[in-house]
Formats: C-alpha cells, sequence, structure tokens
C-alpha cells in the first residue's frame, strides 16, 4: 500500500495501480494538462480547433468537431501524459476510490461517484448539426440507456465570417405536437418548424433536455454537460446518418415553452459574484459555471479551493495560474483547458495578454448542503 496515500486517511484503502508517491503527487497536487487533440470528427465539423490550439494538420486530417477537453467518457477519454513517457487513461485511473478522492474530492465522489462527472467540449460547428435534442436522465432510464440524460450550456466564442451561425430552439409559436409529428415522419426539413436565433459571441444558452435545437454552421463555442453522449436526432438534411425517432418522441418535451418565450427562458447572463473578478451563470443541473476575468495590470483573481475538482478553460487571451501552497505555475491560453484537483490548492489568476481580455471558465459542481444528503 502506498504509503503517501495512507497518510491522507482516506476511506476504504485500495491499490493504487503502482504508482509512486511522486507519481500520485503529479496528479493530484498539480494542475493536469491532458493530451492535446482529443477531437471528435462528426461530419459538421471543421479544422478551426486544430489553428486555435496551434496544432499541425495535413490537408486529409480529419474533422475537428469538438474537442474533448475533460472526459471521462468511454467515447472519447481524455489521457494524462506522465513525466517519464507513459501515458494513462483518465477514466481508469478513477476507478481507484482513494485516487478518484483526492482528484474529484471526497464530496464529489460521495455525492455523484467515481466517474468523472462533467464533459466539457470546444466545439466548432463548421456546418448544420442535425435536428436533436437530449433525454432527462429520467428519460434515459426508462429507455434502458447505459448514458444518463443531460442538459446542456452553450457558451459562444466566435463566429466564422460570413456564415449563418444561427441556433434554432425549440418549435415556433404555435407549432402543434400533430404538426411536428406529422413533419417528422414525412421526414421534412423541422428548421421550418422551429424558432431561430442569430446568435453573437459571449452570448449563453442553457438547453434543457426534451427541447429540439440545431446550431447552423459559423459558430465556435463552449459546451458543457453531465457526461452523457445520449442525442436523438429527428432529422439531418439526408445525410443518411442513424436516426432516434421514436427515443426522440419518448424524449420531447411537449410541454416547454415555444418561440421567444422559450428563448428568454434559456438565455443566461452572467452574474457578478462577492469574488471580485469571478461572475456565474445560473445552472438547472448540479454544474457550476463560473467566468474569471483578469487585467494585465490589474489586481489578480484570488481563487480559494472547494476541495473539489475545477477544469478550467482558457476564452480570451491568456492568463498565468499560480498556486498559493503548492509551488507551481501554469500559462492558460484561449482554447486550452487544465484540470485542477481538489488537492491542488488555493491559486492566483493573473492577465498576460495587453491586447485582450482574458477570461477563464472555471467549471466544477455543485455539492449538495450536507442537511440535504
Amino acid at each position: 500500500m502506498n504509503p503517501h496515500l495512507n497518510s491522507l486517511n482516506l476511506k476504504t484503502p485500495q491499490p493504487l495501480l503502482s504508482l509512486t508517491a511522486g507519481e500520485v503527487d503529479f496528479m493530484t497536487r498539480f494542475p493536469v494538462k491532458f493530451i492535446d487533440g482529443n477531437f471528435a470528427d462528426y461530419i459538421w465539423g471543421g479544422y478551426h480547433l486544430y489553428d486555435m490550439k496551434g496544432l499541425p494538420y495535413e490537408k486529409e486530417a480529419r474533422l475537428a468537431a469538438e474537442s474533448w477537453e475533460a472526459s471521462g467518457h468511454r467515447k472519447y477519454p481524455s489521457r494524462i501524459l506522465m513525466p517519464d513517457g507513459r501515458t494513462f487513461v483518465f477514466m481508469d485511473l478513477l476507478k481507484d476510490r482513494q485516487l478518484a478522492a483526492l482528484i474529484l474530492g471526497d464530496d464529489v465522489v460521495e455525492y455523484f461517484g467515481q466517474d468523472f462527472p462533467i464533459l466539457v467540449k470546444f466545439v466548432d460547428v463548421h456546418r448544420h448539426m442535425s435536428v436533436h435534442l437530449h433525454p432527462s436522465p429520467e428519460t434515459a432510464r426508462a429507455l434502458g440507456e447505459k448514458d444518463p440524460g443531460k442538459e446542456e450550456v452553450f457558451i459562444v466564442l466566435d463566429l466564422h465570417e460570413g456564415a449563418e451561425s444561427a441556433l434554432y430552439l425549440g418549435l415556433k409559436d404555435g407549432v402543434s405536437r400533430q404538426a411536428f409529428e406529422v413533419a417528422v415522419r414525412k421526414k421534412e426539413n423541422l428548421l421550418d418548424l422551429s424558432h431561430k436565433i442569430y446568435v453573437r459571441p459571449g452570448e449563453i444558452f442553457r438547453i434543457p433536455s426534451g427541447v429540439l435545437h440545431c446550431w447552423t454552421g459559423g459558430s465556435i463555442a463552449v459546451e458543457i454537460t453531465e457526461s452523457s453522449d445520449l442525442t436523438y436526432r429527428m432529422y439531418d438534411f439526408k445525410r443518411q446518418r442513424p436516426m432516434h425517432i421514436e427515443k426522440g418522441f419518448a424524449s420531447i418535451d411537449y410541454n416547454c415553452k415555444q418561440g421567444l418565450t422559450l428563448e428568454k427562458e434559456c438565455r443566461g447572463l452572467w452574474q457578478p459574484t462577492l469574488i471580485r473578478g469571478v461572475d456565474s451563470v445560473m445552472t438547472h443541473n448540479a454544474l457550476k459555471v463560473e467566468r474569471l476575468t483578469t487585467g494585465l495590470n490589474g489586481n489578480p483573481v484570488r481563487i480559494r479551493n472547494r476541495d473539489t475538482f475545477e477544469v478550467l478553460m482558457g476564452i480570451e487571451g491568456a492568463l498565468e495560474i499560480m498556486s498559493l501552497n503548492n509551488g507551481w505555475i501554469v500559462h492558460l491560453n484561449k482554447g486550452s483547458s487544465l484540470l485542477i484537483p481538489a488537492k491542488a490548492g488555493d491559486y492566483l489568476a493573473r492577465g498576460l495578454d495587453e491586447a485582450h481580455k482574458n477570461r477563464a471558465l472555471r467549471i466544477s459542481m455543485k455539492i449538495p448542503a450536507r442537511d440535504d444528503k
């Protein structure tokens, strides 16, 4: 048994994959930069994410529709590169209860289990996605799915010049359930029945489960969800991909608002917190989404560790992230991400880019109060 772990008084000691104390320190007391290039090559993607990350690519390179930045999902799991050149699949490391508690936090493991509970991505919508929806957790269980249901938070970063850059969200006012189902059966273009929103950089959309939606070509965004890949396609522009019509009918929320009323409900706004330089946006699930903003010459933002993991995603400029008690300093550029383990301690965020605002997203979990257990 690893003496380093025993000294932390964690519950139910178990063997630790033959990791040394130094290797455990590397993954639990310092920011983790996952191996880059964890791309999903869906047909609606492009090559902007390669450029954003400074990754070289050839003319025949696979498309990069999504970059799964911090993922414990079996489809595109994140990987960690060790100093000696070995790689570990992140989700495999979390199978050990002690290591999961050190990385995620005791409370996260207690309430949400050892699987990494979130999935965060950079997304390049180069062409239209399908018209689709995501089931609720209850519906996903009823349908026998392995993945849970999910809601999504989308934060628009940039737009492709000359593209439509729209979000179709829910149904237009006055479109009936019967008209929708007939259009689906006839394989008609569902965008004709959907409420259209032209999006702009900086806008936030919280898309509930059961709500039909489609991003059209032209948007670069951050997507934040529970760890799930459940998507039910209802219309796909004759691209011959598998459809999920019956599951979609079982999952759609026919009681949700429509048109502009639904749009207003789904729009998110940054709200200031008690910490200067930290804003938050309300979510309807267990995700906690905040934004750090720091100027080049202004006071740095001080972040107090909550004893839970955090994912930091660079969205504007560049920041220096400096530990207050563990002796580490890392840089976070636009398009890059870091996992801050639960035991990494407090840190300062300082801006580095003179020409831009310096901003990062901070994503973690809402831990229920002890009384709610």
